[in-house]
């Protein structure tokens, strides 16, 4: 552009104002094919009136933070503290991360042992945890989960609900009883010693559980001459129950060390002539057990409808009814658990994986039964049985108590929230907690555990579930007069 100066009748030359583009400074011409960026609206503004009224999204909040505490928050420095694989048990309360673990996904990398334990106060969700993580989300992964139910609730054994969520009948034993489910102290799927065909494992067999169940009851151990006479009759009885195609009961074990037949003690030698009272104290016992304490729960062989129920994903051993005094309650969980060791031996090449839930583990944790129930937790590796047992205090077992060993051979364990200082002690010193951990064991919400997994350090974790997990872990229908399910 550029501009002429007249002065007067002289006429100046044309003096230009340009720049190099041919744009003076003030110019406002546009280079043809040139890209400039469209003018900016001015911002909206932001009404009080309406901001108070809700009508705008919430602003929101700066946090005062620093880099140290905000560091969590790059994801590439973020990482699972579980890991990737497994089921989702919940979040890390620190980052709210997602905690995946279970038992046999696990094994190899992260723990040497398939065994899970629980231990908290009453009322702080270690039943929820197990009727979720290790029941509910273990089935559709083709594992079957069998539980021996204790606690009731509601008339009945409380994993009862997640039963008729899943379409799994119930087998409800009850002392006394002529008719309803049994389960054979002697049933043939318990091998006489415990050897299975092409089995890689020897589960505890009828001898030893006879043995078991004999000393809890006598309250003594067996002499040498003792065992031999159980042995001999226990043989005999199941020879001659083979031949007839029935199951022998120990009511029959009784009454032919009772009333033995001509050549039943010709394995004594010189002593055959005595041998005929060496069992007279046990063939007592028994007699005693299947006609009092053991009524109507394995004195008879067993029921169809325990066989049936083995072939559903969820077994459901209701023995909510079982008194806490005496040996039927000791003696039906052991059973189970051998029953369920040898069934899984004896089709150990079908390598399928299996749970046995235990929510009152100290039930099982004593005397002579539990011995022979510690030991069959020994051979989960080559089963593919893993049990769940749960507990509430440490310090409530002396320290060669068998419960304490029960929770040591669990190589992932749920620390949930402890009242008494000398518990939450107690749990950090048995698994070898950090320091300071005593104080977090103590202060945990409900559904707040502290994970440990193996060696690797604890994982403050809050249990997360779906509404369906909410009805069916919902323990307080008796209090509030409502169904759990609806």
């Amino acid at each position: 552009m550029t501009a002429t100066v007249h002065n007067g009748s002289d006429a100046a030359a044309p003096r230009s104002v340009a720049g190099p583009l041919g744009r003076g400074k003030g110019s406002t011409r546009k280079k043809e094919g040139a890209w400039f960026p469209p003018p900016r609206r001015p911002l909206p503004k932001r009404r009080r009136f309406l901001d108070r009224h809700g009508w705008y999204e919430p602003r929101p909040d700066p946090v005062t933070s620093t880099t140290r505490q905000t560091e969590a928050l790059h994801l590439a420095m973020t990482r699972r503290p579980s890991g990737t694989e497994g089921i989702v048990n919940g979040v890390d309360a620190t980052n709210s991360s997602l905690v995946c673990v279970d038992q046999f996904t696990a094994y190899g990398t992260d723990v040497t042992n398939i065994n899970v334990a629980l231990l908290g106060s009453i009322g702080v969700a270690k039943t929820s945890n197990a009727k979720t993580i290790y029941a509910m989300r273990q089935m559709p992964l083709g594992r079957q989960v069998v539980s021996i139910d204790r606690k009731r609730q509601s008339g009945r054994g409380e994993y009862g609900v997640l039963a008729d969520a899943v379409g799994a009948p119930s087998i409800r034993f009850t002392t006394g009883a002529n008719v309803g489910p049994r389960l054979n102290l002697l049933d043939p799927q318990i091998a006489l010693r415990g050897v299975h065909d092409d089995a890689e494992v020897r589960p505890a067999g009828q001898t030893e559980l006879l043995y078991a169940v004999l000393t809890d009851t006598m309250g003594r151990a067996l002499s040498e001459i003792e065992r031999a006479a159980t042995a001999n009759a226990l043989r005999l009885v199941t020879d001659d129950a083979r031949r007839i195609g029935r199951e022998p009961v120990i009511g029959n074990l009784a009454e032919r060390m009772m009333n033995p037949q001509p050549g039943d003690f010709d394995y004594a030698g010189i002593w055959s002539k005595k041998a005929q009272w060496w069992g007279r104290d046990v063939a007592l016992a028994l007699r005693r057990l299947s006609r009092g304490e053991l009524a109507g729960l394995v004195d008879a062989p067993t029921s169809a409808d325990v066989r049936e129920a083995l072939t559903h994903p969820f077994v459901h051993f209701d023995v909510c009814d079982l008194p806490d005094s005496g040996p039927a309650l000791r003696v039906v969980m052991t059973v189970i658990n051998t029953w369920l060791a040898n069934r899984l031996a004896a089709r150990s090449s079908r390598y399928e994986q299996t749970e046995l839930l235990i929510d009152e583990g100290w039930h099982v944790a004593d005397g002579s039964t539990g011995a022979l129930f510690r030991a069959n937790m020994k051979l989960s590796r080559g089963l593919g049985l893993s049990t769940v047992s749960a507990f509430h205090h440490i310090s409530d077992f002396a320290r060669d108590s068998p419960a304490r060993a029960l929770m040591q051979e669990s190589s992932i364990v749920y620390l949930y929230r402890q009242e008494r200082a000398d518990d939450a002690a107690a749990c950090a010193e048995m698994f070898q907690l950090p320091a300071g951990t005593t104080e977090t064991l103590m202060s945990l919400g409900v559904g707040q555990c502290l994970l440990k997994i193996g060696t690797k350090d604890p994982i403050l974790m809050r249990h997360i579930r779906s509404p369906l997990e909410r009805a069916i872990t919902n323990s307080d229908a008796a209090i509030k007069g409502i169904e759990a399910l609806q």
